[in-house]
Order: structure tokens, then sequence, then C-alpha cells
């Protein structure tokens, strides 16, 4: 990967829950999780453990891997990238594509 940004799996999340027409208080009701940390994540303010990739996995059908990836590829990044300035502004978009059953992202 070449660029010099990382976006945060809560932003994947929030795109994925967009592409589903579904809110937070939807996501919170289906993870048995409380709103608040819902907004947290999906704000990247709150990291994605393996806990909560699997619960937004069996709310949504987004593969928890993934998630855990990019949170892992986020923190790495993010942590040797400590002393530059590497933020950039991105835009996450999830298409949900029915013929091969998968979500389909773009950054």
């Amino acid at each position: 990967m070449n660029k010099n940004y990382r976006v945060h799996p809560g932003i994947i999340m929030k795109s994925i829950l967009m592409s589903l027409n579904k809110n937070q208080k939807w996501l919170a009701e289906n993870m048995n999780m409380n709103k608040t940390i819902i907004s947290n994540i999906l704000n990247g303010r709150r990291k994605v453990t393996k806990n909560i990739a699997v619960s937004f996995e069996k709310a949504t059908g987004y593969p928890a891997l993934n998630l855990i990836k990019a949170q892992a590829e986020y923190d790495l990044f993010y942590l040797s990238n400590k002393n530059r300035s590497v933020e950039k502004a991105y835009t996450v978009t999830a298409e949900y594509d029915f013929s091969n059953n998968a979500y389909l992202l773009a950054v």
C-alpha cells in the first residue's frame, strides 16, 4: 500500500452501515453494545477489537478479518509515523455486490 494515510476501520464500518440503510441505533441493538461506544468506533475514536469485529460481522455480514486487518494496518502505520503529519481527508464508500454476495469498498 503506497498511500500516506490509513483508514480507521470504524469509518469502513460506518460506510457499510450506510450501504445497508441502517443507523447507529440499529447497529448498537444488533451488536448488543452501548450507542456511545458504537458512535466512538464509527467516528474513529475507539479501536475495533476482535470481539467488536465478530459482532459486526454477525450483524452485517462484513468479514471480521477485514476489520481486524484494517485496525492492525492503521495502528502500525500511525505508530511508525507518529512524528510526521500523515493525516489526510478521505472518503470511504461501500456498495453491496449482489452477484458476488460481497461488499465493495472505495477510498
